[in-house]
């Protein structure tokens, strides 16, 4: 029997056991490299979840409210004024604007109007009751008289603001209540033959609207 020396029988054990450590080597490597592959995803979408910036979202603010437009108050103060100021817009053609204001001139000279006949009536009763003393009815005669003065005043007034929503109304192209109020300016002031008299232009307003010109 062939003995094997000592030295070869060591290299035979280690030429045994060299496929033993490849494998453990390659083995432990390639656990390493699956458990690194499995945690670069996780690694990339930490990363990018840091570096990606977050969108700031900015407070919603609420829309301002329009001012709300300043009402038209008409009183014997200002009366004057409003009725220049509408003289103003008609001749720049507003007709929307001047249509507010006259609406509100003609209501207040009808309420004027209709206060002071209201008075009137009761003093006028007054100074014929013989039960009232002699000095009371001498004040109510001097209040009957600044009543009696503007009477004629705010009557010309309504009058007036009658015509000319006729007018604005005309030229609005609302037809219906032009004719309204110029029919009731023709009831309410005496017939003037005069061409340029207010009697005579709405008339001939009022016929136009009715498509009836110099039919009568």
């Amino acid at each position: 029997m062939q003995h094997i020396s000592t030295t070869e029988k060591d290299k035979v054990i280690a030429d045994d056991t060299n496929p033993r450590h490849n494998k453990f080597f390659m083995s432990f490597f390639s656990i390493a490299a699956l458990l690194l592959f499995m945690a670069a995803p996780s690694l990339s979408v930490s990363a990018e979840k840091k570096t990606k910036p977050q969108l700031q979202v900015k407070p919603q603010t609420k829309p301002q409210a329009a001012p709300a437009q300043k009402e038209i108050v008409i009183n014997d103060a200002n009366l004057q004024t409003h009725q220049k100021r509408v003289e103003e817009l008609v001749k720049k053609g507003d007709f929307d604007n001047s249509l507010k204001i006259m609406l509100k001139i003609r209501d207040y000279a009808k309420e004027v109007l209709s206060t002071v006949g209201a008075i009137k009536g009761q003093y006028e009763k007054a100074v014929n009751d013989p039960s009232v003393p002699q000095k009371d009815k001498e004040d109510l005669f001097i209040k009957l008289t600044g009543l009696n003065q503007l009477i004629p005043r705010y009557t010309t007034v309504y009058e007036a603001s009658t015509f000319n929503l006729g007018y604005i109304y005309a030229k609005l192209g609302e037809t219906e209540k032009a004719r309204k109020y110029l029919v009731e300016f023709l009831q309410m002031t005496p017939y003037s033959s005069g061409r340029d008299s207010q009697w005579m232009k709405a008339k001939t307003l009022l016929l136009e609207l009715y498509s009836l010109e110099g039919e009568f």
